[in-house]
């Protein structure tokens, strides 16, 4: 399995999204972590990356056009994804259906922060980081 040292987490205009993406990074120390707003994304943060965190707040934001012409494109074959929102399932299947070209490995079980019991998120977060990453 290759190391990771990079990851990036990619988020959406939502500052609720940009929290959950803030409390991933937190339980990355101490790889590297670049936390983009979709709207400030550019083709070439992908290829430094390890490993991915993509989030969204509902299906389709405006913001993520950029972050699906550039994985229609790609190829990152066998690099680990996270998908992650607060609740909405619609959110999910699409990150699923934008990652698809690039053949990202997507961890099979979203994170959908909100159905998280709230004395319990930190260690959840963690478990799933880590399941993510193939180190549970």
């Amino acid at each position: 399995m290759k190391t990771i040292k990079n990851v990036l987490i990619l988020v959406d205009e939502s500052n609720a999204i940009k929290d959950v993406g803030l409390q991933l990074a937190a339980q990355l120390a101490p790889i590297h972590v670049a936390i983009v707003d979709a709207a400030d994304f550019a083709a070439t943060d992908m290829l430094p990356a390890d490993a991915y965190f993509l989030g969204c707040k509902e299906p389709h934001p405006a913001r993520f056009s950029e972050v699906e012409r550039v994985l229609k494109g790609i190829n990152l074959a066998g690099r680990p994804c996270g998908l992650f929102t607060l609740s909405s399932k619609s959110a999910i299947e699409y990150l699923r259906s934008i990652t698809r070209d690039a053949e990202l490995a997507v961890f099979p079980e979203p994170l959908l922060y909100e159905a998280l019991k709230t004395m319990d998120r930190a260690p959840q977060v963690k478990a799933w980081v880590q399941s993510v990453l193939g180190r549970s």
